[in-house]
């Protein structure tokens, strides 16, 4: 009697790991042997499967082999799967389908070594490629012809605005004149060269200033008056208006900002005055001295203090010098206090900051408070 074939047909993968993947018991006997018949793309992936199998793990994928060529050979997927973009069993991959659709067990334990197939695609176009579609061939051709003449190209965007961390307004483009009339204006990021049509000039702008003022009075809507203000520096950067209206813009944005507590505004206006007043005459530079000192006592800025005190000890002839103005005596004295640990002194002139220095002492005043509770307690 002719003894029954097998259940199962061998493969020869490799002769460091001939393995063998057992076919549905389902499939009718044949009596050739299959796998000479699979693509040679699948025969490469099944010995790359095995050649990166953890040690011990070789049962569960050839298991996992073996479900995923019974179902593509039932769908008769065999020949149109792309075996070599296909991605080795990561059975511990979420959701990863299989060659014909199959969903993998998320659970499943891992079975191959870290270092995995990575696919042609990924090799050559890498995670988030651009397709190379006739409108982006069009867009690299224009962005090549950027160097074929020897003029250097001028930056037209205002770069890092507003938002950056210093508040430097660094723009590099022509100065443009505005014609834009409206009053009001939502505040954006330059992205791209300037439009005059959208930029408001000189006098326009004033009347702006004057608006503003008023309604903040009236209504105290920081959101829409802080993001007017910004607006307004825009137009003032652009058209390159560094004079002692572009200053005052800027102060009292930073006043508003202060009462507000918005320190972020408040260090970029203050950032940009700092420039301004090297080249204007303003009333108003002491003021803003002073909050600069008080600005950096509370960052703790180290550095920082020691530049300004210099500077402030050249320009009055002494940090003690009864030359300086009231408000820059004053903080002066809130950093000797701090400096000394004094803090009677320390609460007695946070209780009589002139101008707007009692809101930025509001920022660093409880820090103090509770320095001076720890002092106390050590005693």
């Amino acid at each position: 009697m002719k003894s029954a074939s097998p259940a199962y047909i061998p493969v020869t993968i490799k002769s460091s790991s001939a393995k063998k993947i057992k076919l549905d018991n389902n499939q009718p006997e044949q009596k050739h042997n299959p796998a000479a018949a699979w693509p040679e793309s699948l025969k490469q992936y099944v010995a790359t499967s095995f050649s990166e199998c953890l040690p011990g793990k070789q049962s569960q994928l050839e298991e996992e082999l073996r479900v995923m060529i019974v179902e593509a050979s039932k769908s008769n997927a065999l020949e149109t799967t792309d075996w070599d973009e296909l991605d080795l069993p990561r059975v511990h991959s979420e959701n990863r389908s299989s060659a014909c659709g199959g969903i993998r067990n998320p659970n499943a334990p891992v079975l191959l070594h870290k270092s995995l197939k990575i696919s042609k695609v990924a090799k050559t176009a890498g995670i988030g490629s651009i397709a190379n579609t006739p409108e982006e061939l069009r867009r690299r051709q224009l962005r090549a012809k950027r160097f074929e003449s020897d003029k250097p190209v001028k930056r037209l965007v205002l770069s890092a605005a507003d938002d950056d961390e210093n508040g430097v307004l660094d723009y590099e483009g022509k100065p443009v004149v505005g014609t834009c009339t409206d009053l009001e204006k939502p505040y954006f990021r330059l992205t791209s060269a300037v439009d005059p049509t959208t930029v408001r000039p000189l006098p326009v702008l004033k009347k702006t200033f004057k608006m503003l003022k008023k309604k903040w009075k009236k209504t105290r809507d920081y959101s829409y008056v802080c993001e007017q203000f910004k607006s307004m520096r825009q137009d003032l950067t652009v058209q390159c208006i560094r004079d002692e209206f572009a200053s005052t813009v800027y102060e009292y944005h930073a006043r508003v900002a202060l009462e507000k507590g918005d320190l972020g505004e408040y260090n970029q206006c203050q950032t940009q005055l700092k420039y301004l007043y090297a080249n204007i005459k303003s009333s108003q530079t002491d003021e803003f001295t002073a909050y600069r000192i008080l600005y950096f006592l509370y960052t703790r800025n180290q550095s920082d203090i020691n530049s300004l005190l210099n500077e402030v000890c050249v320009k009055g002839k002494g940090a003690s010098s009864g030359k300086h103005k009231p408000c820059v005596r004053h903080a002066l004295e809130v950093r000797s206090s701090l400096a000394t640990r004094n803090y009677h002194k320390f609460f007695k002139l946070y209780q009589n900051a002139p101008n707007m220095g009692g809101y930025l002492m509001d920022q660093f005043v409880g820090r103090e408070r509770v320095e001076a509770l720890i002092v106390l307690c050590k005693a």
